[in-house]
């Protein structure tokens, strides 16, 4: 008969608790990755065309407070035709015309509020922007400030050559910033090659059946049509036409928008706009913006106008339909979209309504 002393006991015990450990560790494999699927519960803010320099004292009232409602949206409750409460935003998409005249002055407004990773200004979100025809050429300080700001941005999957394009991923979904709008190069509005940028990151980052959301300024209503060619966008659709487009979101439209562009969905939040006086001094009349809040879940995607004196104004809503359990190709949308009164006094459109 053996006889084991207390010694011998804490040995055994922890020899056999080494055993199940390294048995449990070679058996289960390495930790699997969360699951996609009832995994995603995505919101996020678009902004565009603040502007910065436009509108006098008016004007950067109207900015602060559109940031101080973007801080203070979580837990608001949505319009009833989207119900639910809003979440806390991941963070801020900028389509671009940041400043009005594309100087130093204004982009340092921009940055005081927005700050870059949503501790260091106002804005309690990272942000991540784009320029448009208003923020100036190659050499502008905006365009050199983003560059500057894309080697700190947190969280990028791909950046370009020139350190001014660049995409990440959110959930399963690949963000894609392109410019004033995407194409090789020229004058004016030079986009500085954001179109090669797309074309690397899908063959380089992206599989077909992967979602996209991508945004740039200029877009593809009746006031964007002039501002860049068509060849710009016939060589733009021919290399997403077969891709995961869940939606497209530009500025530069004056006027809140959802229409859909070659059966993508594209999405143009409001614009800064000021009335003009009837024989006031210039700038000086009443200031309106606002924003979109997207919210994104395995199922659907729903959008939401919030505007800057803490109202809401158009709602749209899709579902989001898949194949398989891994498979986020998104199948039969149906966009429904909800104006209401104020909405359609203020000049908000839908180009086209015949989602099916």
């Amino acid at each position: 008969m053996e006889i084991y002393n207390s010694s011998h006991r804490v040995v055994l015990a922890l020899s056999l608790l080494c055993l199940l450990l390294a048995l449990a560790q070679t058996t289960a494999g390495p930790a699997a990755a969360p699951a996609t699927s009832g995994q995603r519960d995505l919101t996020f803010i678009v902004v565009s065309d603040t502007h910065y320099g436009l509108g006098g004292a008016e004007g950067d009232r109207v900015r602060t407070e559109l940031v101080d409602e973007m801080n203070g949206l979580p837990g608001t409750s949505y319009p009833i035709s989207l119900g639910g409460k809003v979440g806390k935003p991941r963070g801020v998409l900028h389509c671009g015309d940041i400043t009005n005249d594309g100087n130093k002055e204004q982009w340092d407004a921009f940055v005081k509020d927005y700050g870059l990773s949503g501790g260091d200004g106002r804005l309690h979100y990272p942000v991540y922007e784009t320029f448009g025809n208003h923020d100036g050429g190659p050499t502008s300080p905006i365009r050199q400030g983003i560059r500057q700001r894309n080697t700190r941005r947190v969280g990028l999957t791909a950046i370009s050559m020139n350190g001014l394009h660049y995409g990440w991923d959110w959930d399963g979904i690949c963000f894609v910033s392109l410019g004033v709008a995407p194409g090789s190069t020229t004058h004016p509005y030079d986009p500085e090659y954001s179109m090669e940028f797309l074309e690397e990151v899908l063959q380089k980052h992206v599989n077909k059946a992967e979602p996209l959301i991508l945004f740039h300024h200029f877009g593809f209503e009746s006031h964007s049509l002039d501002w860049w060619s068509d060849e710009r966008r016939i060589q733009y659709d021919d290399l997403i036409k077969d891709q995961n487009v869940m939606a497209i979101i530009h500025g530069h439209a004056h006027i809140p928008l959802i229409y859909q562009w070659n059966g993508i969905d594209v999405y143009h939040p409001p614009h800064f706009r000021q009335q003009v006086p009837g024989n006031g001094p210039k700038n000086t009349g009443p200031v309106t913006h606002g924003f979109f809040v997207f919210h994104i879940t395995d199922d659907e995607l729903t959008v939401a106008e919030r505007r800057a004196d803490g109202t809401w104004g158009m709602t749209a809503r899709k579902s989001i339909k898949k194949d398989a359990p891994n498979d986020n190709t998104i199948m039969g949308n149906q966009l429904n979209i909800v104006h209401d009164e104020k909405a359609h006094a203020a000049g908000c459109g839908i180009l086209k309504t015949d989602w099916q």
